[in-house]
């Protein structure tokens, strides 16, 4: 009887323990969930919490590249196609507040695009398209201007660089 309980403990030993170790990379920040209620924030390297009741969501934190394409009129009504790369990174010390805002850094990043088309097509609206062609290097400040300020701390992210790549 005893020889039983002993194999069965280290049944579920074997089950919990191994599964109970996290990595957390060095680039990231994970959000603990315990029972679905957010607990902590670990940063890099390895924690161990019982994995029955406890969940890491994992944040990057390096910078992104969003890659996005908006279609846009000059002040003289011309149509125009925008390529553009947005360069964002989460602030760190923000990642509770886009776990419970935004779960996923997808979310997140589908409004920073809508907002960075719509501070886009507001800069360029104000140019005529031979304006634009001709002083591509100073609209595309304009851009990144627009948008830092548009997206801002509020949505917890720092833009570090706005670039028109046609």
């Amino acid at each position: 009887a005893i020889l039983a309980i002993v194999g069965v403990a280290l049944v579920i030993a074997f089950i919990l323990v191994p599964f109970s170790f996290h990595t957390v990379s060095s680039g990231e920040v994970a959000v603990v969930k315990h029972l679905g209620k957010i607990e902590d924030v670990k940063t890099a390297g390895t924690h161990y919490d019982l994995w029955v009741t406890n969940t890491y969501i994992k944040y990057d934190t390096k910078v992104q590249n969003l890659e996005t394409q908006a279609a846009s009129y000059s002040l003289d009504a011309q149509t125009m196609s925008i390529d553009m790369t947005i360069q964002y990174q989460i602030i760190s010390d923000k990642v509770v507040d886009i776990a419970t805002q935004y779960g996923k850094l997808d979310v997140l990043e589908s409004r920073i695009n809508s907002i960075a088309m719509e501070k886009t097509k507001s800069v360029l609206s104000s140019h005529k398209a031979m304006d634009i062609i001709a002083n591509r290097s100073s609209i595309s400040p304009a851009v990144e201007a627009a948008i830092k300020e548009a997206v801002g701390e509020e949505y917890f992210v720092d833009i570090v660089a706005v670039v028109i790549t046609n």
